[in-house]
């Protein structure tokens, strides 16, 4: 007589089906909606970057030069060989420690950015030395500079430089609008060190440091070829094998969740490049394992398979730190008691 639970349940059924619809059909659409609400959702940022791109969408990443605020929608560079009529640009809203009032200066500045330097930018934003030191990590300004540690040099010191004297202030406002800073900024001519660019796994390493995510690929991409000499699959690998086989498997921890009515269970979702697999911890294995499970960002497991009807799950044991070559980037988990 209690009608609640029922009508809660149609209301989200029609709810899971329009989105389930609405990502099948115009996953680009989706992606940059489920991007934009963010922090409302289940997932990161970063997860939701890599399934777009493991379903065929095209992300483009942060540009100074071409981002809003928001992530937005451009034309889709395949034209008519994609499923997509859109790409989706990342928006600005995701540099680590720039505001909207850094947006508002870029936006000011970008339509006078014909053969703008790195340092011209500086001085014409006037945004922090942090901010700046970001959009150089995230390789937002590489239309301004030839790669990341180039730019990165280039914005170094710049509060000392912004106040170096005559020929390195801005001119009057009122005449700034077609100004160029075309001649060097101090006195002296300064020699441009040459910088090598970046390889992949720095490349995604810097991303997720300011950016928190990374449309160069999964930070284990790099790593696959020593992950499987050791014998340790990627997910599609991890779904193709039998219920009850024994497997071993290493991701990127991206949630942990211990419901209060799961009797101590604990449940975990792992990611690589290719998907996701969900584990199953029992309270006793989790109790034992509790200092390599809560701190690592990379947690390498073994268990059996469960595997029925397309749903797959790990029930683990036990659980450790995988040992690579190289630390990959760290990711961030969603916990939920």
């Amino acid at each position: 007589e209690y009608g609640f639970p029922e009508s809660h349940a149609a209301s989200f059924a029609l709810i899971a089906y329009c989105t389930a619809w609405m990502k099948c059909h115009y996953p680009a659409e989706f992606t940059c909606a489920l991007l934009n609400a963010w922090p409302m959702g289940f997932y990161a940022p970063s997860t939701i970057v890599e399934d777009a791109r493991r379903r065929g969408v095209e992300v483009r990443p942060i540009d100074v030069l071409a981002s809003d605020w928001q992530c937005t929608l451009e034309a889709c560079a395949k034209g008519g060989g994609c499923r997509c009529q859109f790409a989706v640009r990342m928006g600005l809203r995701f540099v680590k420690g720039l505001g909207e009032e850094d947006w508002q200066r870029i936006r000011d500045v970008r339509s006078r950015s014909d053969e703008m330097t790195v340092q011209d930018f500086a001085l014409r934003t006037g945004i922090g030395e942090g901010a700046l030191a970001a959009l150089s990590q995230c390789g937002a300004l590489g239309a301004l500079a030839g790669n990341r540690r180039q730019a990165l040099w280039e914005v170094s010191g710049a509060g000392r430089w912004r106040g170096a004297g005559e020929r390195g202030a801005l001119p009057p406002a009122a005449d700034r609008k077609n100004q160029r800073l075309s001649e060097p900024l101090l006195k002296g001519e300064e020699i441009m060190p040459g910088f090598s660019m970046l390889n992949q796994l720095e490349s995604i390493g810097w991303d997720y440091l300011s950016t928190g995510h990374s449309v160069q690929g999964h930070p284990l991409e790099p790593f696959r070829e020593e992950l499987n000499r050791q014998g340790l699959p990627d997910a599609r690998g991890l779904a193709e094998k039998q219920d009850g086989d024994r497997v071993s498997y290493a991701g990127m921890v991206i949630c942990r969740q211990r419901p209060m009515t799961a009797g101590g269970v604990v449940f975990m979702t792992l990611e690589d490049e290719s998907g996701f697999v969900n584990l199953v911890v029992w309270s006793s294995i989790f109790e034992k394992y509790r200092k390599v499970i809560l701190p690592s960002s990379m947690l390498g497991v073994s268990g059996s398979l469960q595997s029925k009807d397309g749903v797959v799950h790990l029930i683990v044991d036990p659980c450790w730190k995988p040992k690579l070559s190289r630390l990959p980037a760290s990711t961030a988990s969603r916990d939920f008691h």
